[in-house]
């Protein structure tokens, strides 16, 4: 005996809409934990920045690099 679905499949803007938020609340998210990152940094001293390749001005950069061309 063959088993029906009965439930109607989501029409496609829907899905859209929401695939939209979902990846707005993902890049949200993701970009605060990248906001840790930079204050961590910050307060590195310049010697310590220097030791791990970067300066000051080129955290932002850093950390964001993958996502941004800054």
């Amino acid at each position: 005996m063959a088993r029906h679905n009965h439930s109607p499949a989501a029409p496609a803007p829907f899905l859209a809409f929401f695939g939209a938020i979902s990846s707005g609340v993902t890049r949200l998210l993701d970009t605060k934990n990248r906001s840790g990152d930079v204050q961590r940094l910050q307060k590195l001293s310049d010697e310590e920045l220097a030791d791990i390749g970067l300066s000051r001005d080129t955290i932002v950069r850093h950390v964001y690099r993958d996502i941004y061309y800054v």
